[in-house]
């Protein structure tokens, strides 16, 4: 394909490819590189390209995936650099982890096994963090209510891990 052919065939297609490239990136400069770099492997691999009906789909693609290419490349470069910035996990630590996460298998047992009025305060209130005046909205009780029936479910569950 000589020079005239080129830029009969694929410079109309210069502003779907823009406007595609902008949709993605958001970004007017980031866009007009993308363009140009897709318009520099067209003519770079000109003598390769394929007998296209369609050379508009052929060009969005291309820039697209030019798009996800410098996207990959951009998150792949920010996670090795966050994996190196990560310190390496003790055994200590790696212990203490384990620990907790059986403990806290431990508590949603004992949770589980407390009357349902209990159960769903200490949800409320220890699990999902939710203020008491939403508690009480929720469960038609008063906050005064719900502070007795949250203590009374925490001690059941201490008393039930010191028989343990």
């Amino acid at each position: 394909m000589d020079a005239a052919e080129f830029k009969q065939r694929f410079l109309p297609l210069q502003r779907p490819m823009y406007w595609t490239a902008w949709r993605l990136s958001g970004n007017a400069e980031e866009a007009e590189d993308m363009v140009q770099e897709a318009f520099l492997k067209l003519w770079t691999r000109r003598s390769e390209l394929p007998k296209m009906e369609s050379a508009e789909a052929y060009c969005v693609t291309l820039v697209r995936r030019l798009y996800y290419d410098k996207y990959r490349a951009r998150h792949l470069k920010t996670v090795s650099i966050a994996a190196e910035e990560l310190p390496i996990a003790s055994q200590e630590d790696i212990v203490r982890r384990i620990d907790t996460s059986r403990l806290s298998d431990k508590v949603r047992e004992r949770i589980k096994q407390l009357p349902e009025s209990q159960r769903l305060i200490i949800t409320l209130r220890d699990v999902e963090d939710r203020p008491f005046d939403e508690i009480a909205r929720l469960t038609n009780l008063s906050e005064a209510n719900i502070r007795v029936i949250l203590s009374r479910a925490r001690k059941t569950i201490r008393a039930q891990f010191g028989k343990s």
